[in-house]
């Protein structure tokens, strides 16, 4: 995954994504709290990185959550949830957190701050190094399975877009982005 931060000219925002790893389960209200507590104008989500192929899954969830707010389409009143939403494609808050939302034995999160101020969020970025038994993760294709049952993605439908120099996580990738694509029309 790209850990960076990426400006949204159009939306006058900032996006953070970075994937982590935690060495036990997750304290998530301690977590969180001290995520905002480091950045506390930044909007935060964390979601279960079973369920999340790479940065673009990511990214395009934050676009599309913030296209959907300036639209007035959003599907939740809060933003942070409409990233959950998208990234997991599902119309259904409960279906969303259900997919992606933080369990007690989530040990790999992906981390989604977006804020107006980039330096607020280079603040979080660094947080991240001192809170004990979190660091930054690197990316493994072992998801890619998890991410197919979960997106409901069929071997046929798989193959029909597979090309020979892609890989297998850019093609299931796509996939999980043209789902989000479908969810914001459908809105």
């Amino acid at each position: 995954m790209k850990p960076l931060i990426r400006e949204l000219l159009e939306y006058s925002q900032f996006v953070l994504i970075e994937g982590l790893t935690i060495d036990r389960g997750v304290e998530f209200d301690r977590l969180i709290h001290t995520l905002k507590a480091a950045a506390p104008n930044s909007l935060i989500q964390l979601m279960d990185g079973r369920g999340i192929l790479g940065y673009d899954h990511v990214f395009f969830a934050v676009l599309n959550s913030l296209n959907a707010r300036r639209s007035n389409r959003m599907i939740c009143e809060d933003l942070t949830l409409e990233v959950i939403v998208y990234a997991s494609a599902q119309r259904q808050i409960k279906n969303s957190v259900g997919l992606l939302g933080v369990k007690e034995n989530s040990k790999q999160l992906v981390l989604a701050a977006i804020s107006g101020d980039i330096e607020e969020l280079r603040i979080l970025k660094n947080s991240i190094s001192e809170i004990e038994g979190l660091r930054l993760e690197s990316w493994n294709r072992e998801r890619l399975t998890t991410v197919k049952k979960m997106f409901k993605v069929t071997d046929d439908e798989f193959r029909s877009i597979s090309l020979k120099q892609v890989p297998a996580r850019e093609v299931m990738e796509k996939l999980v982005i043209e789902r989000m694509a479908l969810l914001s029309v459908n809105v």
